[in-house]
């Protein structure tokens, strides 16, 4: 594919060469048909190796492409489309400036824990989702995640390198690609899954800290290779806090690797204790549609770009070896509003160090409203009027019903606040102040945080001025991506619904939330969220994609 103006699959018209290298070729492109720029990845046949296995490959990559498909989440870069042209499979994605990790790595040398926390807790988040959908990434790398200009990190290239034989040693002998970030196992030839992922992901952000992966950058592959199997790591020396927890990821048995889901939480976690940031690029953003400026492994020089220009569309540098690891983000800048990062819903997981004194008196005022509130029924011989009852921690409304605020107090406070002439201590009366958090059932705590969750998708998508200040802060600056991530977001989406709120106290709600876009998808998740009260509001303080569909 080296003409200009040529037509992909009907509807896609090349305009430019953004980069290339040993996988194929990435041009600018214009979608025809949606009239919106896009990119165009072609993958190269394999070379050197059977014809057979080269149309494996071919076919594999197309598989692999359709699978991703699958996959929505804010911060994984999707796949729009995959086509042949001339034979071989070509990619639609979208097109937005970002810089790949390896560059910010080369750039500015090993990152703060901080930024290596919100960039792994990010990724973690959308690599959770995919192995829910039963998708394996298999190319973890610094390349492969891509950080846009508004600080989010997204991960791409999902199965893409592994169907073309990146990385792998082929039936043939070669080594294609730098096995620098592969699981051992994976290294010694055993079928990769879900626990790879996570090795190659503490690889990556062993490599962000130390700057460079846990098995160096050795020019021979097969070197390279060697050491990766032996799985021999040496303890990272800038982690901090993370060390312990990084040197599980790096477990030389697959099994003795934390689940993803934890992976996500623990950095999620030490983000906040930290006080991470979103992680700014330093280099230009020249890499468009996911790609890197900088491969991890040689790449072929790029084509001289293409000088037209797309209509009405920012014009893109072209910047040499960028293929290996160029993958679009989503049309949608944030699939999951406000963003899906992992919440702190860490009990399930077992891999918490440590429970914060807050937590602990949240809980100790959980069980002591528990206790009052039983106390306060069994001396009640009348009883409250079930009818006056709190429906429960499972809430299904839409957007529409959502009360006006999400902070405000339960018209039950307790079960026993029925107005009754024997009782004149469960009367409320209208100068009754705000029950205070030991004094609230847990189903009238549950209730609150379900109305916040609805309250604020009841805003969506028509005022956004009036949502924004529901997300907190440090929500609001990363994963939201500031102001124009969060209006970016939601600029496509037509209406958004809200049913199967689950809300458990103190701080936890799950629900599912349906997307409709104006270009007539639809896409449902299963979305978990954290809520903190900040002087009387519940806002949004992380949340994390659990489920992903088209509807």
């Amino acid at each position: 594919m080296n003409d200009q103006d040529a037509l992909i699959a009907g509807r896609y018209r090349l305009v430019k060469v953004i980069a290339a290298g040993g996988m194929g070729v990435v041009w600018e492109a214009w979608d025809e048909r949606l009239e919106r720029a896009v990119a165009v990845k072609q993958l190269h046949a394999l070379r050197g190796v059977p014809q057979a296995e080269a149309e494996e490959a071919k076919d594999r990559a197309m598989r692999e492409a359709r699978i991703t498909a699958r996959l929505h989440h804010a911060h994984a870069v999707p796949v729009f489309d995959a086509v042949e042209h001339d034979g071989q499979p070509c990619l639609i994605m979208q097109l937005l400036p970002s810089t790949p990790l390896s560059t910010v790595i080369r750039d500015s040398g090993p990152l703060p824990l901080a930024r290596v926390a919100t960039v792994g807790a990010e990724v973690a988040s959308a690599l959770t989702a995919a192995h829910a959908l039963g998708i394996v990434h298999r190319d973890v790398k610094p390349g492969n995640i891509l950080i846009t200009p508004d600080g989010g990190a997204h991960i791409s290239d999902f199965g893409i390198s592994h169907a073309m034989g990146d990385a792998t040693l082929t039936r043939t002998g070669m080594i294609h690609g730098t096995p620098a970030y592969l699981a051992p196992e994976v290294a010694r030839g055993e079928d990769a899954s879900f626990p790879a992922d996570v090795f190659s992901l503490g690889s990556t952000l062993y490599a962000a800290l130390e700057g460079s992966p846990p098995f160096g950058s050795d020019g021979n592959s097969l070197a390279l290779l060697h050491k990766v199997a032996a799985a021999n790591v040496s303890p990272p020396t800038r982690a901090g806090s993370l060390t312990p927890f990084l040197l599980e990821m790096l477990a030389s048995e697959p099994g003795d690797r934390p689940s993803m889901e934890a992976v996500a939480v623990t950095l999620a976690d030490l983000r906040a204790d930290d006080g991470a940031h979103e992680v700014h690029t330093t280099a230009p953003m020249a890499a468009v549609a996911g790609a890197p400026a900088v491969a991890d492994h040689a790449a072929e020089a790029d084509p001289a770009p293409v000088e037209r220009e797309p209509v009405e569309r920012e014009p893109v540098e072209r910047e040499p070896d960028l293929l290996d690891d160029l993958l679009p983000q989503h049309d949608r800048a944030r699939e999951q509003p406000p963003a899906p990062t992992p919440a702190g819903d860490v009990a399930e997981t077992g891999r918490r160090r440590r429970l914060s004194p807050l937590l602990l008196l949240v809980a100790a005022m959980v069980v002591a409203g528990l206790v009052w509130g039983l106390v306060s029924a069994l001396n009640d011989d009348n009883g409250g009027d079930p009818s006056t009852a709190d429906s429960g921690a499972t809430t299904q409304t839409t957007p529409g019903s959502a009360s006006p605020t999400p902070s405000a107090t339960p018209t039950t406070p307790t079960p026993s606040a029925t107005p009754t002439t024997s009782s004149p201590s469960a009367t409320p009366t209208p100068s009754a102040t705000t029950p205070s958090p030991s004094a609230s059932t847990p189903s009238s705590s549950s209730a609150r945080l379900g109305t916040a969750i609805t309250t604020y998708y009841g805003l969506l998508p028509g005022d956004t001025d009036s949502a924004w200040p529901l997300l907190t802060a440090g929500y609001q600056r990363s994963p939201s991506g500031g102001r124009q991530g969060f209006e970016r977001f939601w600029s496509p989406v037509r209406d958004v619904t809200v049913s199967n709120v689950r809300a458990t106290s103190p701080d936890r709600v799950t629900a599912t939330i349906t997307y409709s876009y104006k270009d007539g998808r639809t896409v449902v998740e299963s979305t978990r969220y954290r809520l903190v009260d900040e002087g009387g509001v519940l806002k949004i303080a992380a949340s994390e994609v659990l489920s992903s569909r088209r509807g």
